[in-house]
């Protein structure tokens, strides 16, 4: 049903301009609400707001580029209720809906344990804190038109739009070694990073405030 009124809705503004595959239905949180309820199960009666702060207990992502493991032991989110929604539209070229974040000054805080892969070898593990805030993230969710919209199993991808200011305690020397100064290694490692990150800090503000689709976070 949703297919079809948006591709009459394409058609109406194929007449009255010039043509394009892309249609933009709204962009008011009430009435994306709407169009995501409509074409899935996700229910739109939400809490209404993302905490100005909360905590993971655990964290867990991996690093392939670095063989390591990462592991944030009570993660403080900051600022996630600052995210706004950058962009929401239809593709009836190639048949899927784009829903964008933007979130400014994200923050970040945790105790992080570093566990180090090797070949033939055992993994060793690195301790210490850290705090990061960053200027700027883009979270960009796309889903087929064709299935009903499921945030659960979509796929987002996290743009870090520039690199974070840290502040780090290391607990000893050897830790304090092992991490890398080179910003040019700072910068895949939040590539890597936001891999992991992105989809969780989509699904928490879309379930939050958007259309509850029941995602376990």
């Amino acid at each position: 049903m949703l297919l079809k009124t948006i591709i009459l809705i394409f058609g109406l503004t194929a007449c009255a301009a010039v043509p394009s595959s892309i249609v933009r239905p709204c962009d008011s949180i009430p009435c994306i609400a709407r169009h995501l309820a409509s074409q899935s199960a996700c229910n739109p009666n939400v809490r209404g707001s993302v905490p100005s702060e909360y905590t993971i207990r655990n964290f867990r992502f991996d690093t392939p580029y670095f063989n390591a493991t990462y592991i944030d032991n009570d993660l403080v989110i900051r600022n996630h209720d600052k995210c706004f929604v950058s962009e929401f539209y239809y593709n009836v070229a190639t048949q899927k809906a784009v829903l964008s974040l933007d979130c400014p000054l994200l923050e970040f805080q945790s105790t992080r344990t570093v566990v180090q892969h090797y070949s033939l070898r055992e993994d060793l593990t690195y301790n210490y804190s850290y705090h990061g805030t960053y200027p700027m993230v883009r979270l960009t969710s796309t889903m087929p038109l064709t299935q009903p919209f499921d945030m659960c199993r979509a796929f987002t991808f996290a743009d870090v739009t520039a690199l974070p200011r840290y502040h780090i305690n290391v607990n000893n020397k050897r830790t304090a070694n092992f991490l890398s100064r080179d910003e040019t290694f700072l910068n895949i490692f939040e590539r890597e990073t936001f891999f992991w990150r992105g989809r969780q800090l989509a699904r928490f503000f879309i379930n939050s405030l958007i259309c509850d689709f029941g995602c376990d976070f």
